[in-house]
């Protein structure tokens, strides 16, 4: 089988991307990053809507197969209270979003700016689909965490771009960015630890109230002993968070790695496989798991 390689991101120091919608003619600068053996990143940076900038970070892996297209995950990051670290951040959730990008194969992009608006995630979902750079196909899943969470709550109802969000992750969100938030394209797996002090489960109850029953499919997974950020961002032995650097030594843990991987899979990939498999995770003595007619959390 022939295989295509995808040599933009080697090359290519800055350039300038036109893609379509109210952006044409929009200057975007784009530059590599290093993100490891086998991934080609690059970071896009250019128009605004509002006070939101476009700027992204785009995983992909190296080698796809020719004239295939692949589902996107676009991501919003969480950001600590008034320290917002735009690039910083993203690093050291990209283990995690690799992983993602290595499974699917799926295209990663990661919102770089502080994505407690769904605007930040959006944009960056929209430039990936629509600018024809990248074999994207039309489904499409959103997640994040923290603050990012909570923008992809709000961003679930993916109409005002005029693309449909097949599925969603919120880890641990934090709001209130959310709003009407049964109005989703698409199913969703909310995670969620109970020894997260930060957004305890009480604190995001209310979107798991109103898509319960307007997603069906949707499922409320507690990670026992699961904190704000064990399973998500990475966490020193003695509990305190890493720092961006450390952090990007560590992908999204045991449990919600597996657990994520394969909410892509059933969604994403179309795989009926998956859903068995993620029924048995989720059964296991680390969960406590809710879904319609099975309100165990």
């Amino acid at each position: 089988m022939k295989l295509f390689h995808l040599p933009v991101f080697l090359i290519l120091v800055a350039a300038t991307t036109v893609f379509a919608g109210e952006r044409q003619n929009t200057n975007l600068t784009v530059t590599p990053v290093n993100c490891g053996d086998g991934f080609s990143c690059e970071r896009v940076v250019g128009n605004s809507k509002g006070n939101h900038e476009l700027d992204c970070t785009v995983i992909l892996r190296d080698v796809l197969l020719f004239g295939t297209t692949y589902p996107v995950i676009a991501w919003a990051n969480g950001w600590e209270q008034g320290n917002v670290l735009g690039q910083c951040v993203t690093d050291g959730y990209i283990p995690g979003l690799k992983n993602w990008a290595a499974a699917g194969p799926y295209i990663v992009v990661a919102a770089n700016a502080w994505s407690a608006g769904s605007p930040d995630v959006l944009q960056c979902l929209e430039y990936v689909v629509e600018s024809g750079k990248y074999p994207a196909n039309n489904r499409a899943g959103l997640s994040g965490h923290s603050q990012g969470g909570g923008a992809v709550v709000k961003a679930g109802d993916g109409g005002k771009t005029g693309i449909v969000i097949t599925a969603t992750i919120p880890m641990n969100p934090y709001g209130p960015d959310w709003v009407d938030t049964g109005n989703q394209d698409g199913p969703m797996l909310l995670l969620g630890g109970d020894a997260d002090t930060t957004t305890p489960v009480g604190s995001f109850i209310s979107v798991w109230d109103e898509v319960q029953y307007s997603q069906p499919g949707s499922i409320l997974a507690v990670r026992l002993g699961g904190t704000h950020n064990n399973d998500a961002w990475g966490v020193n032995e003695d509990g305190s968070t890493m720092t961006c650097e450390d952090a990007a030594s560590v992908d999204f843990g045991e449990f919600y790695g597996p657990a994520t991987t394969l909410w892509w899979d059933l969604h994403l990939n179309q795989n009926e496989n998956a859903r068995g498999e993620l029924e048995v995770l989720l059964g296991g003595a680390d969960w406590c798991v809710s879904y319609p007619g099975f309100p165990n959390c």
